[in-house]
């Protein structure tokens, strides 16, 4: 059931806010019409579309884009319960006083947060920094198969930076992105071209080699990057195909360019060899 809500006149002067276009400004407040009593919602593009937007020319792709720029801003945070996925309003608690609330959807925590970067709080949030402790600490990868294509059982994964995952999948002699991760399968059927998640995993991992964040499954973080395109590196045209982002074009360009600076001096060091 939809709900009274309240604004506030600082809203429309928020850096986070300005930052969005007005129509995702406008996305946002009726999400607030729609969440339950602790600013939660299903993260339904097309349930969203048809609670906001029901009488306009504006499709439940669109809507997943404002969804998106939102979560970019640190407005809204996707999150996990089982099999269905979420959205949470990051400062709900600040800008809504509920009196006696009733709660619909799972409750929201940080542990099941499913977006890309933690790195920048939303405003007034709360979120208690991480600190550095655990930071560099080393965890076993998710572990191999064994030889009935069978995973030892674990009872309980820990959470680990990204640079502790990279270096143990090193160690362990395992490719970080194996060749039959699901990705791959969601990338067919999405239609993207293979070597448009190399450069998604290649980006990924530099906006988290330095980070202290840390994640219990960082190739499951990494499926749910691709998924919702939270790199912004390529767009799908209506009539089908899938084509780079400036941003995507300029994350080829510049792998393009590693490339041939290693291709150089290979070609230096063996030239000094003869």
């Amino acid at each position: 059931m939809a709900r009274i809500r309240s604004i506030k006149p600082e809203f429309w002067s928020s850096e986070q806010i300005m930052e969005c276009s007005p129509t995702s400004r406008l996305l946002f407040i009726g999400l607030w019409n729609f969440c339950d009593d602790a600013g939660n919602h299903v993260a339904s593009a097309k349930t969203i579309k048809a609670e906001i937007f029901p009488g306009d020319d504006i499709s439940s792709t669109d809507v997943q884009r404002m969804l998106d720029e939102l979560s970019s801003n640190s407005l809204i945070a996707f999150y996990a319960n089982g099999d269905k996925q979420y959205l949470h309003v990051t400062g709900w608690k600040k800008h809504q006083k509920i009196d006696r609330p009733t709660f619909k959807h799972p409750a929201y925590s940080n542990d099941d947060r499913r977006d890309l970067d933690e790195s920048s709080p939303p405003e007034g949030k709360g979120e208690e920094g991480r600190g550095e402790e655990g930071k560099g600490k080393k965890s076993p990868p998710n572990p191999p198969a064994d030889a009935e294509g069978k995973k030892p059982v674990r009872s309980k994964r820990e959470k680990i930076s990204f640079t502790a995952f990279a270096d143990a999948c090193r160690e362990s002699g395992e490719r970080a992105i194996r060749a039959d991760d699901p990705i791959f399968e969601f990338a067919e059927d999405a239609g993207i071209p293979k070597e448009f998640i190399a450069l998604a995993w290649r980006e990924f991992a530099i906006r988290h080699r330095e980070s202290a964040k840390e994640q219990k499954d960082w190739r499951a973080h990494f499926r749910d990057a691709v998924r919702r395109n939270w790199l912004r590196l390529w767009w799908c045209p209506e009539g089908g195909g899938c084509e780079l982002t400036t941003a995507g074009v300029q994350v080829k360009r510049e792998r393009d360019a590693e490339r041939e600076r290693e291709r150089l001096e290979q070609q230096a060091q063996q030239d000094q060899a003869a």
